[in-house]
């Protein structure tokens, strides 16, 4: 009884070594198996990297045109809309000041006119500035057309009787229209630098009176 037990025990065993033999087998061959699908699937894929990149460059190149076109094509610029002045800057704006006339407090003078509004008429010289007399001088020519500019005679209608010194930086001229020479204007003038000779004071003069 006991050879029997034993040999079937031998049996068994050998069944089942077999039986676990057969399972290595299997599972060792689909590990194989398994391996070279993965390997034969990556060696698969890379040849797809190429189209891939066509693909890419294609896509780039497109853009690339589209850009261009739309260079190319005209853009319409937006259209601009005016605004309206805003009401409070309008009145913050410094309105041009009356002139200012009152009657004559000195001896001969029939008038006071001062012009709040009066500015330098320029000037071409440069450095420090230096009062001159001389009829051909630069600063000469500017005080006369600051005569001018502050009696509203033109210059080829006006008669200059005489240009003194008013100080360093000053002056005073008696002019007529040679039109009316019985009507004079005695003109006060100071010298601005950078902007000139500007007129100060204008004095109307009583008829036939071109004193100093």
């Amino acid at each position: 009884m006991e050879q029997s037990s034993r040999a079937q025990r031998k049996t068994k065993r050998r069944k089942t070594n077999r039986i676990l033999n057969t399972a290595i087998a299997v599972v060792v061959l689909l590990i194989i198996i398994v391996g070279f699908t993965i390997f034969a699937g990556g060696n698969d894929e890379e040849p797809a990297a190429p189209e891939e990149t066509k693909q890419d460059q294609t896509a780039a190149v497109s853009d690339e045109e589209t850009e261009e076109e739309t260079a190319d094509e005209p853009t319409e610029e937006p259209a601009v809309t005016e605004e309206p002045a805003d009401e409070e800057e309008t009145e913050e704006k410094p309105a041009d000041e009356e002139v200012v006339v009152s009657e004559g407090t000195e001896p001969n003078v029939e008038q006071d006119i001062v012009n709040p509004n009066w500015e330098g008429v320029g000037t071409t010289q440069s450095g420090e500035h230096a009062s001159s007399f001389e009829t051909d001088s630069s600063d000469w020519q500017e005080k006369e057309q600051a005569l001018a500019y502050a009696t509203g005679i033109p210059l080829s209608d006006m008669t200059v009787w005489y240009i003194s010194g008013n100080g360093p930086q000053g002056a005073i001229g008696t002019v007529s229209p040679k039109s009316s020479e019985n009507e004079a204007y005695r003109v006060y003038i100071e010298w601005v630098d950078g902007e000139g000779w500007k007129p100060i004071k204008v004095q109307k003069l009583e008829e036939n009176d071109k004193g100093r």
